[in-house]
């Protein structure tokens, strides 16, 4: 198994790289429900101490005051993982918070650092989800998906909102998925929007448990209806074409959104309401890699019932001497989606 972790230090003007630096312990997570990915570094403390008294180190004319260690907030961090030099990247992102302890941990978030210090004010008469993305990361690295949808939005006003509360709000007024896939930020109706691949998991050759997959028959019998209140008191609802249920579940989304986005989302809220189906988590190895969003093809000759493709939604990665897992949250495509 190889474990390496590369971070770039740009601190005092001058970049740093520290490569194959070999961790004692990771943990990271992702989710398409959440834009904040997460992972926790262990590493040995002694080696990345700076040069203070007794403490002279490989990496000590490296490191730079005030931190005291050759690490310091917001380094961008890489994680790798793999076996037989066949490694991928599990994490990217920076550094967030420094625990000078033993072991020594650094604890990461993905590319929504980049918004901690962001503080957004803009008013808009008419613009789009894009337009507000695009000045929303102005100088920072953060990318945007093409996969974000044309949507028009009109009379909007932020004053001094967090960077990071422009994203919750995308989330709450507009029902949106929001998240990123590494340094690419995606916001739109739908969290199947992006094509991404498929991986194969034969239960019991490449997996480690599978008793958390399972078949959910409960039936909410709801209907989704999209509530939109405008400020002069005028509702608006948006329901299915075909009412399926008596039962109502109105849900508040901002008024003034396009009609065609709006079926989009409902659709998904039903989508979620009407689920019937395997779902659970399964811990496999760290071989094949997944990352958020893809599909987890599985192979099940015991209960041929539960093969098939399933979403990724979540995946919660650990890696120590014992060896690497992903613990992968799944929802059920179907076998003939492609």
């Amino acid at each position: 198994m190889i474990a390496g972790i590369e971070v770039v230090n740009n601190s005092g003007g001058i970049t740093t790289h520290f490569r194959g630096i070999k961790p004692s312990a990771v943990k990271w997570s992702q989710s398409v429900k959440n834009f904040a990915d997460t992972c926790s570094i262990s590493l040995p403390l002694t080696p990345y101490l700076t040069n203070t008294g007794k403490n002279k180190t490989i990496f000590s004319s490296s490191a730079t005051p005030p931190s005291d260690t050759v690490f310091h907030t917001g380094d961008n961090v890489e994680v790798w993982l793999g076996y037989n030099y066949d490694r991928h990247c599990f994490f990217k992102g920076f550094i967030r918070r420094i625990n000078y302890a033993q072991p020594l941990v650094l604890e990461c978030e993905g590319y929504s650092y980049c918004l901690k210090d962001v503080m957004f004010t803009r008013s808009y008469k008419n613009t789009t989800i894009r337009g507000v993305l695009e000045d929303l990361t102005a100088g920072t690295d953060i990318k945007l998906s093409e996969y974000i949808p044309d949507v028009k939005l009109k009379n909007l006003t932020f004053k001094n909102v967090p960077g990071r509360n422009v994203l919750e709000w995308f989330q709450r007024e507009c029902l949106c998925a929001v998240y990123f896939e590494a340094d690419i930020l995606y916001v739109g109706a739908s969290r199947y929007a992006i094509p991404h691949p498929t991986h194969k998991l034969r239960i019991g050759w490449n997996t480690v448990e599978d008793k958390e997959l399972k078949k959910d028959d409960t039936e909410t019998k709801l209907s989704i209806n999209l509530l939109q209140k405008s400020p002069k008191g005028e509702v608006k609802r948006t329901k299915s074409e075909q009412r399926k249920y008596d039962n109502i579940k109105e849900v508040k989304v901002r008024a003034g959104l396009p009609e065609s986005f709006l079926k989009s989302v409902r659709e998904e809220l039903q989508k979620q309401e009407d689920y019937k189906g395997y779902k659970g988590t399964i811990t496999a190895f760290l071989m094949p890699f997944f990352g958020k969003g893809d599909v987890c093809q599985i192979i099940d000759e015991r209960f041929p019932e539960r093969g098939g493709k399933y979403f990724v939604e979540n995946i919660d990665g650990s890696f120590d001497d014992k060896g690497g897992r992903q613990k992968l949250s799944l929802i059920y495509y179907g076998n003939d989606r492609e």
